[in-house]
């Protein structure tokens, strides 16, 4: 009952509004809204406007509409829109009706989208494009965002050639917006002009433009530097090829210092020759100026390295042994030349402490070689490659047979025989020898059962028989991945494994040392990578890859000769995209042996020549393949980026090993790696880092106790 009067009650109050508000004339109302529930308002507006609303079951509360003088009928819409508002509530328009919700919510609703040039007003909330011309759309958003409304949205999309700002908010916001976007959306007055260079280098005075004057952004074919996003810069970029300047200032006060600058700089030098330094950025000192003597002698440096690959594994032992590093100092890896063009002489000197060159020459000659060092001093690409071991192994095997032993005889006459015939370990003189010795530990295995018409063992035996049976099956599963990160054009190699004796010969006891003397050579088995890449132009890179997976064989016998070891290798040279997996190769084997032995004649009867006969059957498998997958790197943050994967990969792996309690032993402590690769120039086991182990609680230190 309760709720049919409030429902009576606001139907009437609504009607008794209405009825008032229409009384004010046809074509004007007089509003009279004291801390009027919102839904009886709503009721109201939309007997007067003829709209049909949708109101949020969140809407609720007060509002207050006060109108002294009539107001036209197309203003009250209007007008609620603005109380509203001022509630915390916005409209927006959805097939044929107007619906009523929060604020907050109408954002990712509004269905109304405009694009730069149009308008729209009131207090409905729209979306509205602006595609910016000259301005950064990042900046512009960064800089409208405390001009709009809490509840507003201000996105930048900034990509190529797309520069672009989407807000969501009222029309009245929007508009105002608009006008401070064009305002500010406008092309700078700028000009673009060359300088030709008579004396100094183009590099070199871009260089000091940029020490001088940081406004001045200095880009060249090298290494581009580009301005900071939506920071507008005067560009300098040097042209080494016509030894000028390209420049495109701001504004005219630019102009005209650059202009001035430029021709202070460019001065002829004080005598016919000069003395320049030129630090590198990525090059190496000593490489380079033998690159610069070979063209200026026009002969080749026989000094300089050339990439090779080594062509049997045999070899790989004194490869790893003669190491790419350098123990000398650095002074003996410097370099000088000094040769005579057109009349005038020129010397290049390296100097691999500061990793610079030390050039003396006329200013044209230095301008073209300086032309020449930078292109050449770029930064180098990286490659991390990662190879991929997948090795799968079956092997079954099975014996079975009889074998005898006969004696017998008088004091004036004795024979015997033995039937041996089978293999390896599990002959009868084998298993006979163990049994008298007493030596269970040399009873081959498998199961061996005999008879005899007496001891063995205190020799009362003449007749015996021994019947061997063994089935074995193995299964393996290997999967290696040693990776390796190197320059391009650089030889890296990695050893993943174990360092073997192997015998290689022996001598008798000389003198009073009763101890043989034996000679021992180690070997490295196991895994061994070694890859020189090379990045072409495109990105397609070429790698020199040796790869070796060996290991001790245990199933070859070497009757104490020593131990046996398998070698697999590939060494190729193959052409690789970016990212790519390439399969090097691989093994693929299936091996099957049967062998057979018997006693002629008695091996040959019906069924009881079974037992004059030894079988042996095994059956082996191999799959064996090798992938290789190279990964370029080309900046600083491609390679945080791949270090930090590996970072974290190593992190979780660490953190999965826990050492259970135990009632008796103590606790260890947890190592655990710090949550995130630290940042450059900051330590590892930093206190903030917490990555050095502390004792448990329940244990001192040996001082303390």
């Amino acid at each position: 009952m309760k709720i049919i009067k409030q429902a009576l009650i606001s139907s009437l109050l609504s009607t008794l509004l209405c009825s008032a508000v229409f009384a004010a004339g046809d074509d004007k109302v007089m509003l009279n809204f004291v801390n009027s529930d919102i839904e009886t308002t709503v009721k109201a507006i939309s007997l007067i406007t003829g709209k049909n609303f949708i109101l949020d079951p969140r809407v609720k509360g007060t509002i207050n509409i006060v109108s002294t003088q009539p107001v036209s009928k197309e203003l009250v819409y209007p007008i609620l829109q603005s109380a509203l508002r001022q509630a915390g509530f916005s409209t927006v328009q959805s097939n044929g009706a107007v619906k009523i919700q929060p604020e907050a919510d109408s954002k990712s609703l509004s269905n109304k989208t405009l694009v730069r040039g149009q308008d729209a007003n009131g207090e409905q909330i729209i979306t509205q494009i602006f595609n910016l011309n000259n301005e950064s759309a990042n900046q512009m958003a960064t800089m409208l965002r405390p001009l709009a409304t809490p509840n507003s949205l201000i996105s930048a999309y900034q990509s190529g050639t797309s520069n672009t700002i989407v807000i969501t908010d009222y029309a009245d916001n929007v508009r105002r917006l608009a006008r401070i976007i064009d305002n500010i959306d406008q092309p700078k007055n700028s000009e673009i002009f060359t300088l030709k260079l008579e004396h100094a280098s183009a590099l070199d005075v871009a260089q000091n433009i940029a020490r001088l004057m940081p406004e001045v952004s200095v880009q060249n074919s090298a290494s581009a530097i580009p301005a900071p996003d939506g920071v507008r810069r005067s560009i300098v970029v040097p042209d080494p090829r016509g030894n000028r300047l390209m420049i495109r200032a701001l504004n005219a006060a630019q102009t005209s210092q650059l202009r001035a600058l430029v021709a202070q700089l460019d001065e002829a030098a004080t005598n016919d020759s000069s003395i320049n330094v030129i630090y590198l950025r990525n090059a190496e000192a000593a490489k380079l100026a033998s690159t610069l003597k070979g063209l200026l002698t026009g002969q080749e440096d026989s000094s300089s390295p050339t990439p090779s690959t080594n062509n049997t594994a045999n070899n790989n032992t004194n490869n790893a042994q003669q190491s790419g590093f350098n123990n000398s100092s650095p002074a003996a890896t410097s370099s000088s030349t000094t040769v005579q063009v057109a009349g005038a002489t020129v010397r290049v000197q390296a100097d691999s402490v500061t990793n610079s060159l030390i050039i003396t020459a006329p200013q044209n000659i230095y301008n073209n070689l300086r032309a020449v060092i930078d292109k050449l001093d770029v930064r180098r690409s990286q490659i991390y490659v990662e190879a991929m071991i997948a090795e799968v192994n079956l092997s079954k095997l099975s014996e079975f047979g009889f074998q005898w032993i006969v004696a017998g005889g008088n004091d004036k006459i004795g024979a015997g025989g033995v039937s041996n015939i089978a293999t390896g370990s599990n002959t009868i003189g084998n298993i006979a020898t163990a049994i008298i010795n007493k030596t269970p530990a040399a009873v081959p295995m498998g199961l061996t059962m005999g008879i005899f018409n007496g001891d063995p063992r205190d020799g009362t035996a003449s007749l015996g028989l021994i019947a061997s049976a063994l089935q074995s099956s193995g299964n393996g599963n290997v999967l290696s991945t040693p990776n390796l990160l190197m320059l391009d054009n650089e030889e890296a190699k990695i050893t993943v494994g174990q360092n073997i004796p192997i015998i290689t010969g022996s001598q008798a006891p000389v003198g009073g040392n009763p101890n043989p003397i034996v000679t021992v050579e180690r070997k490295d088995i196991g895994i061994k990578l070694r890859v020189r890449p090379q990045v072409s132009e495109g990105g397609v890179i070429t790698l020199n890859v040796f790869q070796e997976v060996s290991g001790i064989d245990n199933t070859v016998n070497t009757n104490g000769a020593g131990l046996a070891t398998k070698v697999r290798t590939i060494e190729t040279k193959v052409l690789v995209d970016d990212g790519q997996i390439v399969v090097l190769g691989g093994l693929i084997e299936d091996r099957l042996s049967n062998t057979g032995n018997q006693v002629p004649g008695l091996g040959d009867l019906p069924v009881i020549g079974e037992l004059f006969k030894y079988e042996n059957r095994s059956y082996q498998k191999v799959n064996l393949m090798i992938f290789l997958r190279p990964v370029l790197i080309k900046d600083a943050g491609s390679n945080f980026s791949l270090s930090n994967d590996r970072y974290q990969y190593l992190r979780n792996q660490q953190g999965e090993y826990k050492v259970g309690e135990h009632w008796f032993l103590q606790d260890l402590p947890k190592v655990q790696l710090p949550a995130k690769l630290p940042e450059a120039g900051s330590s590892v086991y930093s206190p903030e880092n917490k990555a050095v182990p502390s004792l448990p609680s329940n244990t001192q230190p040996a001082a303390q106790k």
